[in-house]
């Protein structure tokens, strides 16, 4: 059951949430329809790009590791096939990192209905968890400006914020965004262990303004992860972008039923960057939907 509100949470964040693209046939590369719908300076805060898409773990060797390291050694070769450059880290390509992540709502998805998304990553250090873990809370709406104005406003720990714009292919394999606005702060475990909405309250008090009381209870849908960052996409007017590569399992240990893959640019201004854009909407279309297509979960 976990596993299947997982992959729907997976998927909904690339699919549900899409404020552009996703529709009919368009004339227009996707960077462009965005600009389009909110011309410069609306999307000023929007500083990165993340392009990500699902593979089916069934469809590769079946461990996180070997699969990973097979579907990583696919993307290279179809890159080359596609005329694209993909380069591998010279150390430490596969060092696999474990962690869980857990994404916390009401039963009946009270906080994503309002455009919030609750998550705790908890890392691992030689099989066992860490006592602390990294809260981060997101505002995702269809529409870019509502999301834009959410505050996300944390107290009493220090919290690192980003807002970048999320590219993935939506139904039909159409390629679409959406943007997306976080923060995240670092806390132990245990102060989270009523599972309550006051818990992430007391450090985002707006989530107390939500309509729900502070001892709603939160359900858990959690997973385990096995992540490498094997190399980088390279994109023409930007530093190489970093590919993370990530195996999701229901329990620790088990075959992979998902694999996340995604790179992406940081410090990049939207607007005025239409070759980077432009680039990387290629590599998802021709690499990506092209040569792997038959790899797509």
């Amino acid at each position: 059951m976990a596993r299947t509100a997982l992959r729907t949470l997976l998927i909904a964040t690339l699919v549900a949430a899409t404020g552009t693209g996703f529709g009919a046939e368009a004339p227009k590369p996707l960077y462009a329809q965005t600009i389009a719908k909110y011309p410069s300076p609306q999307l000023e805060d929007v500083t990165g790009r993340e392009f990500k898409h699902l593979f089916d773990p069934a469809k590769t060797k079946p461990a996180a590791d070997a699969g990973l390291k097979d579907l990583w050694i696919k993307v290279k070769a179809a890159a080359a096939k596609a005329g694209m450059e993909v380069t591998e880290k010279d150390k430490g390509a596969f060092k696999l990192d474990q962690s869980t992540k857990e994404y916390f709502d009401t039963a009946d998805q009270a906080l994503w209905k309002q455009g919030y998304l609750l998550r705790l990553t908890t890392k691992y250090v030689g099989g066992v968890p860490d006592t602390s873990g990294k809260v981060t809370i997101k505002a995702i709406h269809e529409d870019a400006l509502k999301t834009l104005a959410t505050p996300l406003k944390v107290v009493g720990v220090k919290s690192e914020d980003e807002c970048q714009d999320n590219v993935g292919f939506g139904p039909g394999g159409k390629l679409g965004g959406y943007v997306e606005k976080g923060t995240s702060f670092t806390i132990e475990v245990s102060a989270l262990s009523g599972l309550t909405l006051g818990d992430f309250g007391k450090y985002m008090p707006e989530l107390l303004k939500l309509g729900l009381p502070a001892t709603t209870k939160l359900v858990s849908t959690k997973a385990f992860s096995y992540r490498i960052r094997p190399g980088y996409v390279v994109l023409p007017g930007t530093e190489p972008c970093g590919v993370s590569m990530e195996a999701w399992c229901a329990k620790e240990g088990d075959k992979p039923y998902l694999f996340d893959f995604s790179f992406g640019y940081d410090d990049v201004a939207f607007y005025g960057n239409d070759k980077i854009h432009a680039a990387g909407e290629a590599f998802m279309e021709k690499v990506i939907k092209g040569e792997l297509k038959d790899l797509a979960a």
